[in-house]
This record gives structure tokens, C-alpha cells and sequence, in this order.
């Protein structure tokens, strides 16, 4: 049985493909960040992380690339106003 990654790297590598950037280390944890984006993450190196909005209020905390995966992709989502779309609840019929 295989046993996964669950540390620095592996959460590191994660945001990296997502398109985040180291921008602060402090001691062993990590700060991540990307462009046009006002979430920071902070990366401890047993792979738990919290999550900050700009205002530096706590949004999430969780440990692993399974929750970071959960946070990257429901909590971004209403920060990235660009690529939410309006779609009305009536469907439309042939």
C-alpha cells in the first residue's frame, strides 16, 4: 500500500500547479499567493494549512491536498467575480 504525501511538498507542489507562489517562509511554514486572488495559504510542513482572506480573517483550516483541493475549488470561487456567470433557474424547452 502506497503511502501518500501529505506534507509541504506535496501541498506546495499542489498550489504551484494552481498557480500560487511561495511569497513568505517563516521558520518551517510557507505563505502562498497568486495573482488577482486575495486568498493566502499558509503551508505547515506536516501538510495542514489555513486559509486567510485579504482582510487576514481565518476562512478555512485542513490538512492534505484532498481539503486543499476542497478549498481551491468552492471557497475561490466568489473572490474570482470575473468567472462567475448569471444562469437563470428556468430552462429553456424545444
Amino acid at each position: 500500500m502506497q503511502v501518500l504525501d501529505k506534507g509541504l511538498s506535496a501541498l506546495s507542489q499542489a498550489l504551484l500547479d494552481q498557480g500560487f507562489r511561495a511569497v513568505d517562509e517563516f521558520d518551517l511554514f510557507v505563505t502562498f499567493t497568486r495573482d488577482n486572488d486575495p486568498l493566502k495559504i499558509h503551508v505547515s510542513p506536516n501538510g495542514s494549512f489555513a486559509v486567510f482572506d485579504s482582510a487576514d480573517e481565518l476562512l478555512t483550516e485542513g490538512e492534505g491536498a484532498e481539503d486543499l483541493y476542497r478549498v481551491l475549488t468552492t471557497r475561490t470561487e466568489p473572490y474570482n467575480q470575473r468567472r462567475r456567470t448569471y444562469r437563470s433557474p428556468a430552462r429553456s424547452t424545444r
